[in-house]
This record gives structure tokens, C-alpha cells and sequence, in this order.
């Protein structure tokens, strides 16, 4: 949100999404999970400042776009998604936070009804994950077009 909509709110967090092959990502789980711990430890951040997590939890729920190349340090090459993904996966979730973030990320997208929000989940969001989160999309969709 920062680098898509220069939110000007902090976020406690920063999620990543893994583009490589899983397997790859189960390889270096561990080295990145040491990363973080002394980053964390460091600069005196709550050990769950960089979410690697979501990764795990989304991977097999949404297609994954590879996105823009932001920057590049070696061999990590950091890809930022486009807004109207970002806006798929935060209506996803339904949190309140999620649906604020939402309303600063929709001047940006040409996203202005309810039923095309639905089209932008349907093409990034498994037909399972759209089941399952039903109710907060709804609640998500009725917030930001209230009919």
C-alpha cells in the first residue's frame, strides 16, 4: 500500500508472496525465518514484522501475478502486484483495515461497481477461497458499494 497508493498510515507488517517454485521457498524458509528473527531482534521489531505467512496461507487460494520489478538486491528481485490485485485480496480478507485500504486504492483502479469488484476476485481468487470467505466479501463489497 505504501508503494501502490503512498498510504500514509504505518502497517506493522510486510507480506510477501513467493514467486519461484514452492520448493524453492521450502528450501529457504529456515534461512529466511533466521533473517527475520535478527532483523527483528535488531531493530526491535515484533517477530512477525516481515509475513512470510501469508505466503503458506494464499498460495493455493489465489493466482498469483508476477507484478512489477520494484528493485533488485542480487539475486532477490522484489516485484510489487498491481493495485487491482492488491484490491482483490484486501476485499478477500474483509477486515476492517482491509476495507479502509480499499477505499484509498479504488481512485486508483477503474473499479467503480460491485460486479465488477466480483470479476476482479473471480480471476484471482480460487472458486473454494471465494466460498469459504463469502461473508466477509460481501461485507467488504456492501461497505465500499453501498447500493
Amino acid at each position: 500500500m505504501l508503494l501502490l497508493a503512498k498510504m500514509q498510515r504505518s502497517t506493522d507488517d510486510v507480506d510477501i508472496l513467493w514467486l519461484d517454485e514452492d520448493d524453492a521457498f521450502q528450501r529457504a524458509i529456515d534461512a529466511l525465518r533466521e533473517g527475520v528473527q535478527a532483523v527483528a531482534e535488531k531493530q526491535r521489531l515484533e517477530p512477525d514484522w516481515f509475513n512470510y505467512m501469508t505466503h503458506l496461507l494464499m498460495y493455493d487460494v489465489v493466482t498469483i501475478p508476477k507484478g512489477t520489478l520494484w528493485k533488485r538486491f542480487g539475486p532477490l528481485h522484489i516485484y510489487v502486484p498491481s493495485k487491482t490485485y492488491i484490491l482483490a485480496l484486501k476485499i478477500l480478507a474483509g477486515r476492517q483495515k482491509d476495507i479502509e485500504d480499499s477505499r484509498v486504492l479504488l481512485p486508483y483502479v477503474r473499479v467503480k461497481t460491485r460486479q465488477h469488484a466480483r470479476r476482479l476476485l473471480d480471476r484471482y481468487v480460487s472458486p473454494a477461497a471465494l466460498a469459504s470467505n463469502a461473508e466477509d466479501i460481501e461485507h467488504a463489497l456492501e461497505e465500499l458499494f453501498p447500493e
